[in-house]
């Protein structure tokens, strides 16, 4: 029997990076520069990662200090999303497990091609 405390499953998350950008503050009601931390969270399965499911900011104002925990990531948040969303990329160990469930499918494909090849 395996014990149940091995067996956990769930949504984690994982901080990718700080920045400092122009908000929309909900307290000052205005464009005020913020510290941003954008957050990468991802599935996991007895702790390993499965894939990546979507990127939170955690924000403190620099002119009020209003701290917003678990903000959606988007256009709504940071005026030039666009160009900021190209430098916070998932990070690589949250897709362990699809590459753990691609390999052994990669493995069988590149055995065929070699005994074709060879053959």
């Amino acid at each position: 029997m395996i014990p149940h405390f091995l067996i956990k499953y769930g949504v984690a998350n994982s901080p990718i990076d700080v920045g400092e950008y122009l908000v929309k503050c909900p307290c000052c009601e205005s464009d005020e520069w913020a510290d941003v931390m954008i957050v990468s969270n991802y599935y996991f399965f007895s702790f390993l990662p499965i894939f990546p499911c979507g990127k939170e900011a955690n924000v403190i104002c620099k002119k009020c200090g209003c701290k917003r925990y678990g903000a959606a990531f988007d256009s709504k948040l940071i005026s030039n999303y666009e160009e900021v969303k190209k430098n916070y990329k998932h990070p690589l160990f949250t897709y362990l497990g699809v590459a753990l469930a691609a390999f052994p499918f990669v493995v069988v494909i590149i055995y065929q091609l070699i005994v074709q090849v060879f053959n």
